[in-house]
């Protein structure tokens, strides 16, 4: 029979494990069973204590990680998948045997492939690294990768991916409903901006009417053409009105145009406490949604109106600028009010950050702002003006596709 460990019971009771290590021996051509005894009570007691966290970490994994909405898993040095939860799985939707053992590259190929690897980042920086992209299944997704702890399992990266899809939906409605807020605080001047040439069409057509009875038929048609005009009017502060209302693609946007049409509407309320002027470089573009960042530009013109004193509208401006920085597409607002002090100006992207809550503030509005030009793959960015006054600038990537395009032609 094989020899086997055993315990043996000592004589004070505590039990040692011993392995015997000789057998039958034939001696001066007797046969003599020779044992001499091992201690291994060590070695079993290490086994005994890795059982024990083997099974504790399983009910761990079980417990907790196998219960997480988010997507985890476990790379080793070659970022080579080593173990992974039923979530992770699930979201790929492959097979355990189609997982297990593959490179991070060959299951998330727009975000390793395309783009320097987090999992690669993480292990040779030994730091946190976070990525935002949509999957090839339409997932969007907020990937943190962590490295592992020294550890004798071969583990390096560790990778926790979140869906963003109640998030986004979330965050959605907060822009749609910070959109209607500023919309409202704009609404006065809007509808003034329409009344005056609806009333006035509403004189024009009775008397262009009673002047052709009268066989008066060029004041008749010098008051029709008058209430075109004021038609015209009405149809321009709507067609602006719907250009920061209407959710629109992502599309190749003139930013000189944008700002022309969302400061007619936002100078609805500005004009009250200065002046809004704008400088417009030509040939500004930018590939992105048009309604959210006339939305932001529409959002940081009327809080510098509002960080300007009343009743000195003269005396202040407020100027939009737009212009080319590099491959940078950028938008500047900058105001002749008194800045942004400085105990404040590290928060005033936070949310619900206000300076504003006894008038109405949600402190949602530049933090909407911030995330929605993150969102289309720029920054918003705040400076203070020596001179007194704030200034912030909205930078997108420069769209080059038309240049490219009279280039590859002129060649």
């Amino acid at each position: 029979e094989p020899l086997a460990r055993r315990p043996h019971r000592r004589k004070d009771g505590s039990l040692l494990w011993v392995v015997p290590v000789a057998g039958p021996q034939s001696i001066l051509g007797e046969t003599l069973i020779v044992s001499a005894l091992q201690d291994v009570t060590a070695l079993v007691s290490a086994e005994e204590r890795a059982a024990f966290e083997r099974s504790r970490g399983e009910v761990l994994w079980e417990g907790a990680v196998e219960r997480l909405g988010s997507a985890l898993a476990l790379f080793d040095s070659e970022r080579r998948i080593v173990r992974m939860n039923r979530t992770f799985v699930q979201w790929l939707k492959l097979s355990d045997e189609q997982i297990a053992g593959k490179r991070c590259e060959e299951l998330f190929l727009r975000m390793c492939a395309t783009q320097p690897c987090p999992h690669a980042v993480a292990a040779a920086e030994q730091r946190r690294v976070v990525v935002e992209f949509d999957s090839s299944r339409g997932r969007p997704l907020r990937v943190e990768v962590f490295p592992a702890p020294a550890n004798e399992t071969g583990v390096a990266t560790v990778h926790l991916a979140h869906d963003l899809s109640e998030e986004r939906a979330m965050r959605s409605r907060l822009v749609a409903a910070d959109r209607l807020a500023s919309l409202g605080r704009v609404a006065a001047g809007v509808a003034h901006e329409v009344n005056n040439p609806a009333a006035f069409v509403t004189l024009a057509l009775p008397l262009a009417r009673e002047r052709i009875g009268q066989g008066r038929p060029a004041e008749a048609v010098a008051f029709i053409d008058e209430a075109i005009t004021a038609t015209a009017q009405i149809t321009e502060v709507m067609r602006d009105l719907g250009g920061v209302v209407r959710e629109r693609p992502r599309a190749v946007v003139d930013l000189a145009a944008l700002v022309e049409s969302t400061l007619r509407i936002a100078s609805y309320e500005a004009e009250t406490r200065a002046r809004v002027e704008h400088v417009l470089e030509a040939g500004v573009t930018a590939e992105v949604r048009a309604t959210r960042i006339a939305q932001v530009l529409l959002n940081l013109v009327l809080n510098a109106a509002q960080a300007i004193p009343e009743g000195d509208a003269e005396h202040h401006c407020i100027e939009v600028r737009t212009r080319r920085a590099g491959d940078q597409a950028l938008i500047e607002v900058t105001d002749t009010g008194p800045g942004v002090p400085e105990s404040i100006a590290a928060r005033i992207f936070e949310p619900f950050f206000t300076t504003r809550s006894g008038l109405g503030g949600t402190g949602l509005g530049l933090w909407l702002s911030r995330t929605i030009v993150e969102e289309e793959g720029g920054t918003l960015t705040h400076r203070n003006r020596a001179e007194g006054g704030a200034v912030f600038t909205v930078s997108l990537p420069l769209y080059r596709g038309a240049e490219a395009e009279t280039r590859a032609s002129a060649e």
